[in-house]
């Protein structure tokens, strides 16, 4: 206990926090439709997408756009999401800004858009108690409504109650939350490992909730919290139908177990020392080390909980697909062809919960509920009568730790504490939730490790219960407060800045929301695990060799938690310090996969990573390096499946030798082996992709001081030959400048540019200057000089075919857009700058004017006709000042893009050099660029979260109406462009 000052609320929260008040109203999200006209136009393209969404449906795997029903309609969540819970790459829970856990995203590729009820923390004071939930009672399950609900006219939360975001941290105030005038005001503060350059915290998949409970009345209050949790995936009745359809044993599904994590001085103790000398993990350094880590990690108590849910394998790999890497793949060690697998029709995905707190003192009161069953209204009744009468939870039989309640039906479980909190004073009350699935599980039925279960040692068997999840809210009991610390000591700079408006602040850091919500499997690869039993199981659960960490009693799993925890602890320490200069090497770090967008399922899309790379390249360098090697691999794979592509109905082969790919795969087949699961556009004949993977790498080894020498000799052969072959196919004249072909062959891909475009060009000459810059570092002067004569020559044909004097036309040819002012023209004028590279304009004021064209039309005109308001940059205006209608993408703003434009603008603004002799004209230039540079951004900022609702969620696209495209979606994370290096 503690006194509390006055000024504590804004001690506790960022004052450049994101807020909202719960009162705020909810945007009703509207998905972009095309107008009668085109749709009749795109009829031809709706049927065969159609089609092929039916066929990929009924072959029970997930297409790669998210549509649904004959309207072909994606998702469309409630709108105000907040800060989603978990690390990098193990799986997330989205939340809502008013608590609802409501997006899911626990196994690969499948996002689940539903509230569950269940899922809530209540509190009581005094005499009166209410969910900390806002939920209309209409809403709310029937079982649930004999709880007392924020909503209720005699309780009014959302009058009281406000949200404040900074990713990866939340924030919410409760003020007299049970609306009883106590004088108590409750902090409900959320908090994810996301640690940057950290590469074992990061990835853990759990969470913490701190509740601090302020007293400002004059007399003691008498305060619980109960928080219950559903042992559930986030899966609707949908899923529940496929699991029975494909599920033909009798064994339960759902367990939940009560567990005590103590040290107790004897027993846990004992298993502590015992596996200092190497038991859990080789290289430990003694008891030393193990007792201190020990004597750190909390005491807790908590529920255990097993899901299970069986799944019809999607993709079968095939001789047929003659899928193979040469022997002459000079990345790859494999001799030959990959084998085919035989595996077997269904496969499990299993997700672990845990809830745990820290144990009872004579402060706080700990009482649980195990198993209730949140479908029966009576067992739901009993519950809230026990915790709105005596603020703590009924004994149950049950409730003995090590028993095992299991299920085939709903399950539920509870965790309360109850403590008093003195006049004036503040109490604070921890609660832990962990998740582990340490399998990713992909339609092939095949899984890769997730990178936080190397920290943990395999389990006993596959039916054995895991202590994983238990261990890992045990380490978040721990560690918590040190993540805290990392946090604030890596915003701090940001934050502290005059520099940079408030607005911009939170949400650079909230649009990282992505790398923890963006559907990220982080996995080692070099432990794939194949379902070759009949029954569908699993064998071999990742991990380091060493005792189980799994038991199959659950008094013995008991005993296994504080080990496994302290084990798993300095595993974590061992393999942070091994990847810091990893140099992106996959044994080492592991890779790392993000969807392009929750409704465009496809990993690491390389056209849109290019914008959004800044984010890893920036917070965890050797995951961006690690993408790069598995792009570079991927150059000379091939694929001979022939595909029906949507957008013309052509045919064209999925992979072609020396062609980078278009993305790593979909999680409904075997991603990183069967890559391009994008089959709209031929993505071997797109002029953009060797140039954003050459670009990635130079500004990767910029820092010339730092050895690059292993990642540089992985993926020097792959720039050479991707790039020399779009030479080839498209430099036809010789003239060291490739044209567009006349369809969208580019990421604008229903965007047609033809001949010389300012786009691909300008991206074409930055590439071939950075080509030279590698080549010289590799020590090839003769490939050094090379490239840099087909650059120059390239930008002499790029100036003087797109240039007209106020900016640089979209293409040369074109019958209807050629002279359109695009507002990413200058994409390769803008990667020189960051690369530091020879500009691709030939005179730094035609940067300067065509970004002057830009505002003045993309921006300002743009925000005109959008009723003036800010709204982002427009793709593509015409000179008249009305909108390119040659397509749908013209008409859209792009977010992402959007910030990358900006970033431009701050980019030109530094090249800008200070003069006393020049009458502050180049201050004033200076100071307009950088002004020009926040407004176009802020746009995104208040049209999509402030008044579309976009929060969290920010999408690809939105036209004039705010209507969305694609909503949560990678290339946003490029506002982390806007921060440039001192």
């Amino acid at each position: 206990m503690s006194y509390l000052p006055p000024s504590t609320r804004s001690a506790r929260i960022p004052a450049d926090a994101w807020t909202l008040p719960f009162s705020t109203a909810d945007p009703k999200i509207q998905v972009s439709r095309p107008g009668i006209l085109d749709t009749i136009k795109l009829l031809p393209l709706a049927r065969r997408v159609g089609s092929y969404v039916y066929r990929e449906h009924r072959a029970g795997r997930t297409p790669i756009f998210d549509l649904n029903g004959i309207t072909l309609d994606p998702p469309v969540p409630r709108s105000n999401a907040g800060v989603p819970i978990g690390g990098i790459g193990g799986g997330a829970i989205g939340r809502g800004i008013r608590g609802e856990f409501r997006r899911w995203s626990l196994t690969p590729g499948r996002y689940r858009h539903s509230i569950v009820q269940t899922n809530n923390f209540s509190v009581k004071i005094g005499d009166k108690s209410t969910v900390l939930s806002s939920e209309k009672l209409s809403d709310v399950p029937a079982p649930l409504r004999s709880w007392t609900w924020g909503s209720s006219p005699e309780v009014d939360l959302s009058s009281r109650s406000t949200y404040h975001a900074l990713f990866p941290r939340s924030w919410t105030v409760y003020s007299d939350p049970t609306n009883n005038d106590t004088g108590v005001e409750i902090i409900a503060k959320q908090v994810s490992p996301f640690i940057p350059d950290n590469y074992s915290d990061s990835s853990l998949p759990c969470c913490v909730f701190e509740f601090s409970i302020i007293n400002n009345s004059g007399k003691d209050q008498e305060v619980s919290i109960m928080q219950t949790w559903e042992n559930n995936d986030g899966g609707d009745e949908k899923d529940e139908a496929e699991h029975r359809r494909n599920d033909f044993s009798s064994s339960s599904r759902r367990h939940s177990s009560l567990f005590e994590a103590v040290d107790d001085g004897q027993n846990n103790k004992k298993n502590e020392t015992k596996s200092a000398g190497g038991g859990f993990f080789s290289g430990s350094k003694g008891p030393r080390d193990v007792n201190a880590a020990t004597t750190a990690l909390v005491d807790g108590v908590g529920i255990s909980m097993r899901h299970t849910r069986r799944r019809k394998i999607a993709y079968e790999k095939g001789p047929d697909e003659r899928m193979s890497i040469p022997t002459n793949d000079p990345l790859c060690s494999c001799p030959g062809a990959c084998s085919p697998l035989k595996l077997a029709s269904t496969y499990e995905e299993k997700v672990n919960f845990s809830l745990a707190v820290p144990k009872s003192t004579d402060a706080v009161d700990v009482t649980t509920c195990v198993g209730f069953d949140p479908s029966d209204a009576y067992k739901c009744e009993q519950l809230w009568a026990s915790f709105s009468s005596e603020g703590c939870l009924e004994k149950k039989s049950s409730d003995v730790p090590g028993s095992v309640k299991s299920t085939n039906g709903l399950q539920a479980n509870a965790v309360c504490q109850k403590t008093t909190v003195k006049a004036g004073c503040t109490s604070t009350l921890v609660f832990a939730l962990a998740w582990d699935s340490p399998l990713a599980m992909f339609g092939s039925g095949e899984g890769l490790p997730r990178r936080h279960s190397v920290f943990f040692p395999p389990p006993s068997s596959p039916s054995a219960a895991s202590t994983n999840a238990p261990a890992l809210a045990l380490i978040a009991l721990t560690k918590y407060k040190a993540w805290e610390k990392a946090i604030e000591d890596w915003q701090n700079p940001v934050l502290t800045s005059s520099e940079y408006p408030g607005w911009f602040k939170n949400q650079l850091f909230n649009e990282l929301y992505y790398l923890t919500d963006g559907g990220c499997v982080w996995v080692d690869s070099s432990k794939a695990v194949k379902n070759d039993r009949g029954n569908g199981e699993v064998r071999g659960v990742g991990g380091v060799g060493g005792v189980a960490a799994t038991m199959d009693r659950g008094e013995d799993m008991e005993a296994g938690i504080r080990p496994v925890a302290f084990a798993a602890m300095k595993k974590m320490e061992e393999l942070n310090a091994e990847a810091q200069g990893a140099q992106g090497d996959l044994s080492k770090i592991g890779e790392f996969l993000y969807l392009e967008g929750h409704e465009y399922i496809m990993y690491n899309t390389s056209d849109v990573h290019f914008y959004a790379s800044f984010a890893l390249a920036k917070l965890f360098p050797q995951l961006q390096l690690s993408v790069l090697r598995d792009y570079a691999h991927s150059v000379f794979m091939e694929d001979a499946e022939e595909r029906k592509l949507l957008g013309e109905g052509e045919r064209a082969l999925r992979k072609v030798n020396g062609a980078l790919v278009h993305d790593l795969g979909s999680p409904s087949e075997a991603p990183i082996l069967k890559v391009n699961a994008y089959n709209f556009q031929d993505v071997s004949r797109w002029k953009d992709l060797p140039s954003k993977f050459v670009l990635m790498i130079v500004r990767e080894v910029s820092d010339e001081t730092k050895d690059m020498s292993s990642f540089l000799s992985a993926v020097w052969p792959a720039m050479q030959s991707c790039m020399d072959r779009a030479a080839k196919l498209w430099d036809v004249e010789g003239s060291g400048m490739i044209k567009n072909e006349g369809f969208p062959d580019q990421t604008y891909d229903v965007w047609i540019a033809d001949g010389v475009s300012a786009y691909t060009g300008g991206l074409w000459v930055a590439a071939l200057f950075g080509m030279s810059k590698i080549a010289a570092r590799m020590g090839d002067m003769e490939k050094s000089l090379l490239y840099s004569d087909k650059a120059k020559k390239a930008k002499t044909i790029w100036n003087d075919i797109l240039w007209n004097g106020k900016y640089y036309n979209y293409s040369e040819k074109g019958r209807y857009n050629s002279g359109s002012i695009m507002a990413d023209q200058l994409c390769g004028q803008w990667w020189t700058r960051v690369c530091d590279l020879p500009s691709v304009c030939d005179d730094d004021e035609k940067a300067r004017k065509s970004l002057k064209s830009i505002y003045d039309a993309n921006v300002m005109q743009w925000k005109e006709i959008s009723g003036g308001v800010l709204n982002g940059a427009v793709n593509g205006m015409k000179t008249d000042g009305t909108v390119d209608g040659s397509c749908l993408q013209s008409m859209e703003v792009w977010t992402g893009t959007t910030y990358g434009l900006a970033s431009e603008f701050l980019h030109e603004a530094n090249m800008v050099e200070d003069s006393d002799n020049d009458g502050g004209s180049a201050a004033a230039t200076k100071k307009m660029l950088r002004e020009a540079g926040f407004e176009t951004a802020r746009g995104i900022r208040e049209a999509g979260w402030d008044r579309f609702g976009y929060s969290f969620a920010t999408p690809e696209a939105w036209d004039g109406t705010g209507a969305y495209r694609s909503l949560g979606y990678m290339r946003p994370l490029c506002i982390w462009s806007m921060l440039l290096e001192k």
